[in-house]
């Protein structure tokens, strides 16, 4: 009976145990305000209830409990109320998507600037960092293809517009930079080997001529 009512508790705390681990795990889930509203943020789950705060489409929220109707959400400050669910989505607004692909571009942009520096400094390694650029060069396709999707969204694209054609001037700088850089060593290897050339050119008729006189019959003297 001992050993029954032990094997009891033990299921009943483990069934408290997962069931507080599931709540946290749904408190800890992040929704968003829809782009298409500003919604209202109440003390309770009704529309007579007193206004908290207006929440600006887009927000985010912390889902503390979620009603097919009525969610409790928590906001920045830890301010808990009451919203519609219906204008909650999990979908990233296009504000955050937007300072995301700006962070990416400003990353890209980086990598452009370094890989510059590169090809200022590096001599026989130009063509490895020409091979870098052309990665960079696909990197930046890539931001520009989501660059032109979202810039219809929002109504700050005209400063992404800015930093990305800035970002494609200095890449293609870079890539003469590493052109004409490519052009000097190839003329500088062609005069080291002219040089070469004519340096030996003259060792040979220099020491055919030394082997001549050498070789010439000395004239014998008249005096007996």
């Amino acid at each position: 009976m001992i050993y029954f009512m032990a094997r009891l508790c033990l299921i009943v705390t483990a069934t408290g145990i997962i069931q507080w681990s599931s709540g946290v795990v749904a408190a800890a889930q992040t929704m968003y305000v829809s782009e298409d509203f500003e919604i209202t943020m109440r003390t309770g789950p009704a529309t007579d209830r007193k206004i908290l705060a207006l929440l600006p489409s887009g927000s985010t929220v912390e889902i503390v409990e979620k009603g097919k109707d009525w969610s409790r959400v928590r906001i920045p400050g830890d301010r808990e109320g009451w919203v519609l669910t219906r204008y909650l989505t999990t979908t990233t607004p296009t504000a955050i998507k937007l300072k995301q692909l700006e962070a990416r571009y400003a990353e890209v942009a980086e990598r452009n600037k370094l890989l510059e520096e590169k090809v200022a400094e590096l001599g026989t390694e130009s063509r490895a960092t020409g091979s870098e650029l052309d990665q960079t060069q696909a990197e930046l396709n890539r931001v520009k293809t989501a660059y032109e999707t979202l810039k219809t969204e929002s109504a700050d694209f005209l400063k992404l517009k800015a930093a990305y054609e800035k970002n494609v001037k200095d890449l293609e700088a870079a890539q003469q930079a590493a052109e004409v850089f490519e052009k000097d060593l190839n003329r500088l290897a062609t005069s080291q080997l002219i040089e070469g050339i004519l340096y030996g050119g003259g060792l040979v008729i220099f020491g055919f001529i030394a082997g001549w006189i050498l070789k010439r019959p000395k004239q014998r003297s008249g005096l007996i």
